[in-house]
């Protein structure tokens, strides 16, 4: 059977809205379950978050909470979406997204709000990094990144699995048989320089997060052993 969704050409055209929406549905499609109707917010939700914050509302936004706002399984396993209703202006910025410990959230500046896809922020909220710092520069990026990180990161341990980077291992090149998954480096908001990289296969994600943590999403139960195989090692989720 061929392959319905190359991650690695597909995500070459994420280069502006259309192609980041069109990469989040093939994604979805073909490696979680479909996007359907009922599965994003309404008109009427959003004008009223609007009208709530008192403040404009970017196209983009609107954009991902009217295509898969009520899909917790694609916006919220791991971090958080935050649903319209909680949706607040903090020093500056508008936040979004919570991670799933209250440690740290990402933004929008508030002088980017009128923009169509503006730059994303984030910062830790635990004290030691409290001014927002850069994250991804364009907000529907910064949704593929949140859907692609909320699949790895899903428990499902048919096909998913994570596990501590060796000494020395640093994954800075893809595997055999994986390419650069055309995402930019983005910060590690966990870790002090660190930044995030992804590999992809025809059947498999990678998911590095500086040289601590990896983390891999096969498209089956066999892809994701495959994985284990090629590069061994204490994973956490392994039958045996």
């Amino acid at each position: 059977m061929g392959v319905e969704f190359d991650v690695c050409a597909e995500g070459a055209a994420v280069e502006d809205r259309a192609g980041a929406w069109r990469f989040v549905e093939g994604f979805v499609r073909c490696w979680r379950e479909p996007i359907s109707a009922g599965d994003g917010c309404s008109y009427e939700e959003l004008a009223e978050a609007e009208y709530r914050l008192r403040s404009p509302l970017p196209i983009a936004l609107w954009d991902v909470y009217g295509l898969l706002g009520r899909r917790a399984d694609l916006t919220g396993v791991q971090d958080r979406l935050l649903p319209l209703e909680q949706l607040r202006i903090a020093d500056g910025a508008l936040v979004f997204r919570l991670e799933n410990q209250a440690v740290a959230e990402w933004a929008v500046r508030q002088e980017d709000l009128e923009k169509d896809d503006p730059p994303v922020v984030f910062r830790r909220t635990d004290g030691s990094a409290p001014d927002w710092s850069p994250f991804l520069a364009r907000f529907s990026l910064a949704c593929v990144e949140m859907v692609l990180s909320e699949s790895v990161l899903a428990r499902d341990e048919e096909r998913a699995d994570n596990r501590p980077l060796g000494e020395g291992e640093t994954l800075d090149a893809p595997p055999a048989g994986f390419e650069r998954l055309p995402l930019p480096d983005y910060p590690m908001w966990a870790l002090d320089a660190g930044v995030v990289r992804w590999f992809s296969s025809p059947d498999a994600l990678l998911r590095v997060d500086g040289g601590d943590w990896l983390w891999v999403l096969g498209r089956t139960g066999p892809a994701l052993d495959a994985v284990r195989a090629l590069l061994p090692g204490d994973w956490i989720n392994r039958p045996w």
